[in-house]
Order: C-alpha cells, then structure tokens, then sequence
C-alpha cells in the first residue's frame, strides 16, 4: 500500500476533483481504486455517481474462489464497501446506496444478517396470563431498527450496517422499509421437503437472479 500512496496523494490534489470524479469512466475510476486500495479510496468512492459505483460493484464483489469455477457473491468485499461509504458519513452512504440495484443491495445485507419482525419475537402475554419470554437470539449481537430484529450473521461490517439501518430508518424510511421487508423473505430457515426439491431456496435462487442480471448487464455493456 505505501507504493500507492504518493499516487493517491498526487490525486487527492487534482484540481476539481468534486467535478472530474463523477465524469470519469467506471473502468478508469475501478482501476484507480484498485491500485490505491479500496479502504484508502474512501474520498473517491464518496464523489462517484451511484452508475459508476453499480458498474464498479459488478466486477469487485464477484471473485472467482476456484480456478474454473464461476464467479461468486463476495460478501466480505460487499462489507468493506459498506465500511468505505460511511467513511463519508451515513448520509452520503444512505444515498450511493439507494441509488443501486435493490437485488445487490439485499444479497449483501441478507448475508450479513438475519432479520425478523420485532414482534413475531418479543415477549407477550397469553390471553391466560402466561408471559411468552422473548425469543431474540443471545448467540449473535443484534439490534433492534425500526420495528426489526437485527441479528449478526458475520461480525466483520456489523457496527456498519447497524449505523447505516438507523439512518436509513430514520431518514429514508420507504427504502428502509423496502429493505427489511426482502431481509426477511431471506432469513426464513430451510424449506420442509415438499416434493420440490430441485427448486432453490429463496436466497440462493435470489443469487441466481442477481448473477444472471449482471451478466446480461455486462454483455450489453460489451
């Protein structure tokens, strides 16, 4: 990384940079970041345009883990990304984010964490006076957000994601609203056998979806 850093410094000074950013193509604008390193481009991330942050997010999130294989959802990467926007504040990140494709942005919190309404697990009590206890997970941090139950899957973008859920809540309450709705769909557990067997799982059939719609974006794109 410190190869890179006089690179990163020389273009931190580029005169009107607020303005050159949001032109440049989103293969030079990649390709920056690359050599600079995602965690130190967080100034460049903030001034892209959500068009060049969903052709950028097309190729970095997706890694080929075997030689031969296809390439696969790399939720880690999706995480630092997260990392990277709030570098600039949950308002700016609130608004690259809302600006991408709904489909990545629910695979990527959706593998991140699972997510319940808050009162299909809060404690009650019975019509014959029994207290339910609740039923929040303790094996896993978790938050509550805007009447959802927010449970760590992994723990590498947790403080991240919790930040950035309060704001949207808070802030952008349809979006919000929009996408804890589909966090539940796919924090459902596994199906009973019903005969279907060869019909994929909610999240993996989503996976599908989001893969076979950016390969068709890319084809188009050349």
């Amino acid at each position: 990384m410190a190869t890179s850093r006089p690179l990163l410094d020389r273009l931190l000074k580029t005169p009107a940079l607020a303005k050159v950013i949001p032109r440049l193509p989103p293969e030079v604008l990649h390709r920056v970041i690359q050599i600079c390193g995602l965690e130190d481009s967080a100034e460049f991330v903030a001034l892209a345009t959500p068009a060049q942050l969903s052709r950028i997010l097309d190729v970095d999130v997706w890694h080929v883990r075997t030689p031969g294989a296809d390439e696969q959802f790399d939720v880690d990467r999706f995480g630092v990304w997260l990392d990277v926007l709030m570098q600039a504040g949950a308002a700016v990140a609130a608004e690259k984010l809302i600006g991408l494709d709904m489909e990545l942005v629910v695979a990527g919190f959706s593998r991140h964490t699972a997510v319940v309404d808050y009162a299909a697990v809060s404690s009650f009590t019975t019509l014959d006076g029994e207290q339910v206890p609740s039923r929040v997970s303790d094996r896993a941090p978790t938050a509550e957000i805007g009447g959802y139950v927010i449970e760590a899957r992994r723990t590498s973008a947790w403080e991240t994601i919790v930040d950035l859920l309060a704001f949207l809540a808070a802030e952008h309450a349809d979006y919000f609203g929009h996408l804890m709705r589909n966090c539940v769909r796919l924090s459902n557990g596994p199906r009973e056998p019903d005969g279907f067997h060869t019909l994929l799982q909610d999240a993996e059939q989503d996976l599908f979806d989001l893969a076979a719609d950016r390969e068709a974006r890319r084809e188009q794109q050349g």
